[in-house]
């Protein structure tokens, strides 16, 4: 018998479609072990998806065609709108006229879902969260996942615990869920991320809507467990980051579109509670959120993170209302080496454009068009490089609708969502070497750029700080936490270079302003890490005038339309509620008349604030400015 080279016939089978390895593997307990290592999963994965022809995965509501229905018959056909996932298989053809290369549709196949998912809906009955290697994650409207193929769908019960009895337990209520999906290469395992966020609620009846901190946690196929994340990097002094729509993993980055907004905010400036939009991050192997801004003046809504030519980059559609429903196109890159300010270059401007929803690849994007009379919805292919579109892949049902597509472009795969196959640490190599994701490991990671946001603080007169900080000490030598230097923050979150934001702290100083009172109203704890233990500040109309006016004044003059709710902290960190009250107490022990404290804010400080360094140290004062007295 001739002896076959086991590195030839795992090249060549690295190669071969997932369907076909899914039978070999019968064929011999070498074969079968040698198509469940994880090592050779990883190499399939690149070799067979390198020259192999595209594949599209749409989800598309499909409706009936009642162009000469009645009312009635119209109205009842829409109850049966019917969601479906299909699987476009595209290919290359050399046109004939021109020998220009053509994607066209080979073939569509339906993917077949369970009907206990009941597909059969109008609305976002299922919601598709992200594909990686493979795999698609989808989202039910009950908030059950379902991950699909190589299994059609994984029962309940295999997803262990409810998430929300993990993330918010009987102290906060949500209102709504955001998820995540991607591949953690280091632990070579898929994870699942689900973030609660909760409404803005009355406290205190004070007229203040208050936002709570999102929380966090993820799931891991390996281990069946859901466990907390730390959310502290989600939250500024005086902001919070709110996550809204997850939209790619990029190296070993979960990255979704965001806003950040003020935490607590008077009811009557709720319309000014967008402060901008964000990017939000998660390092999905060491579970530690992260934030960069947009390019400067972007107010843009339509907005997608893609990968293109190895870089993150944005997709922008310019709506300028046009009645044709026609949009300009743009495409921004990120420099990671560009830091806060000059790292999105603008790239690409189309106009017009039928509305962009896939990616194909550097020079190709997949377009919805929705023009004309009967709004048919093609899927049309536009090239990049020449700029023109080039052909129609796909025709939709009459009557649907741009929103109710979505698409990724989907790779074939042997991967399993069920991780039992997870590669020993033998033969001197690791999981990772062989990951699809294994350049995330080592390239420059942009969690690793430090931007610094900086604050505008109203610091007492000498003798109360000192006053307040041996409330502070004692604070600290009980429950932890960093050495806080008295302050109210004025205005937070202030994101330019240095030399802008101190040229602005100086004009800003230039203001009518004196030294003021401050009244101290009560002593709060709240959910807020910076927060956690404080000296609620008096709003009453007699006590706030001037604290208003420079609070007012500040925020308008960098450029924010609305003042949060004033503060002192005394104490940062993430207490239980017994601790907290705890807390509460030991502050009457250690200043029993603290509570009912009035003090003069002596000065303005301009400060350099590293949310990253939870110790303080580096959080550095760049200015200040000594308030007259009033004359």
């Amino acid at each position: 018998m001739i002896e076959v080279d086991e590195n030839l016939v795992e090249k060549i089978m690295s190669t071969l479609p997932p369907k076909a390895l899914m039978r070999f593997k019968c064929a011999s307990k070498r074969w079968y072990s040698l198509i469940n290592n994880p090592r050779f999963v990883a190499k399939h994965l690149s070799s067979y998806n390198y020259n192999s022809k595209h594949l599209l995965v749409m989800k598309r509501l499909i409706s009936k065609d009642t162009t000469n229905n009645t009312e009635e018959e119209e109205e009842e056909n829409k109850k049966e709108d019917e969601l479906v996932f299909s699987l476009l298989n595209l290919c290359n053809n050399d046109s004939i006229d021109n020998g220009e290369d053509r994607i066209i549709v080979s073939s569509v196949e339906d993917i077949k879902i369970p009907l206990c998912m009941s597909l059969k809906t109008k609305g976002e009955a299922v919601h598709m969260v992200g594909h990686c290697n493979g795999i698609i994650c989808l989202l039910l409207v009950k908030q059950e996942f379902k991950l699909l193929p190589p299994f059609p769908y994984l029962p309940v019960s295999t997803w262990g615990d409810d998430p929300p009895d993990v993330i918010w337990g009987d102290d906060v209520s949500h209102s709504t869920d955001v998820q995540g999906f991607g591949y953690d290469a280091k632990l070579n395992e898929y994870k699942v991320v689900n973030i609660g966020l909760s409404y803005a609620s009355n406290w205190r009846d004070e007229g203040y809507d208050i936002h709570n901190r999102a929380k966090a946690a993820i799931y891991s196929l390996s281990t069946d467990s859901w466990t907390k994340i730390n959310t502290n990097a989600l939250e500024t002094e005086t902001t919070v980051f709110r996550l809204e729509s997850f939209q790619i993993q990029f190296k070993q980055m979960l990255y979704w579109l965001g806003h950040e907004q003020h935490k607590e905010l008077n009811v009557l400036d709720a319309y000014e509670d967008l402060i901008r939009q964000v990017i939000i991050l998660l390092d999905i192997q060491n579970e530690v959120f992260h934030n960069i801004m947009l390019p400067d003046s972007f107010d843009r809504p339509n907005v997608a993170l893609r990968v293109w030519n190895e870089s993150l980059a944005l997709f922008v559609l310019v709506d300028d209302y046009k009645p044709e429903r026609e949009y300009s196109f743009e495409i921004w890159v990120l420099d990671e080496l560009g830091g806060p300010k000059g790292a999105w270059k603008k790239h690409i401007t189309l106009e017009p454009t039928p509305k962009p929803f896939a990616l194909l690849n550097s020079n190709e994007i997949f377009l919805n068009d929705f023009t004309g009379l009967n709004f048919m919805g093609l899927v049309l292919s536009y090239d990049l490089g020449s700029e023109r579109l080039k052909d129609t892949l796909f025709h939709n049902t009459p009557c649907s609708t741009s929103d109710d597509i979505v698409a990724v472009v989907y790779v074939n795969s042997i991967a399993s969502v069920l991780g039992d196959h997870k590669l020993e640490r033998r033969d001197n190599f690791s999981v990772a070497n062989f990951s699809p994701l294994t350049d995330s490991l080592s390239s420059p990671s942009i969690m690793d750029l430090e931007w610094n946001s900086y604050s505008i603080w109203a610091i007492p007169t000498a003798e109360v700080s000192l006053r307040i900080k041996k409330v502070m000490e004692g604070l600290k030598t009980e429950f932890g936490g960093p050495e806080i230097e008295p302050h109210i923050p004025v205005v937070g979150s202030i994101r330019m270079t240095d030399e802008d934001v101190l040229d602005k702290f100086r004009s800003l100083c230039s203001k009518n302003f004196h030294a003021y009172q401050a009244k101290v109203n009560l002593v709060v704890t709240t959910n807020f890490y910076h927060q956690c233990v404080s000296l609620l500040i008096d709003t009453s109309p007699e006590a706030y005038s001037q604290l208003d006016y420079t609070t007012g004044i500040s925020n308008g003059h960098f450029g924010f339309h609305a003042n949060g709710r004033p503060y002192l902290s005394l104490l940062y960190g993430n207490l239980t509620e017994e601790e907290k009250r705890k807390a509460v107490e030991k502050v009457s022990i250690l200043d029993e008349s603290i509570a009912s404290l009035s003090f003069t804010i002596a000065k303005l400080a301009l400060y350099k604030i590293k949310y990253k360094d939870t110790t303080l140290k580096y959080w550095e004062k760049i200015a200040d400015y000594t308030l007259p007295l009033p004359p």
